[in-house]
């Protein structure tokens, strides 16, 4: 399922070497407060804060990763603007 809202996020993100510090930096974070965790200080802020980051930390491994990945031909296709558009069923463009 498509969503027709896109979150904005500056363009800088989507570059794989940003994403990838900014997902170290989320480890780094998660790191801290799972640790405490783990050591016994069980407190809310630990639980919340340390699983966020390491989500987080997904998410921009997620992006940095993009880049690597290829399809069957080879290529990845471009980003367009129309690209968070849900696309018409096939049915409804051939009886036009």
């Amino acid at each position: 399922m498509r969503l027709k809202f896109v979150f904005p996020l500056p363009r800088f993100v989507f570059h794989p070497v940003t994403s990838a510090t900014i997902a170290v930096v989320h480890g780094y974070l998660a790191y801290g407060h799972l640790t405490k965790l783990i050591a016994g200080e069980a407190q809310w802020l630990h639980i919340w804060k340390g699983f966020g980051a390491l989500f987080g930390a997904y998410v921009f491994t997620a992006l940095a990763s993009r880049r690597s990945a290829t399809s069957a031909k080879g290529i990845l296709p471009k980003e367009t603007e129309d690209s968070h558009r849900v696309p018409e069923p096939k049915a409804a463009l051939a009886s036009n």
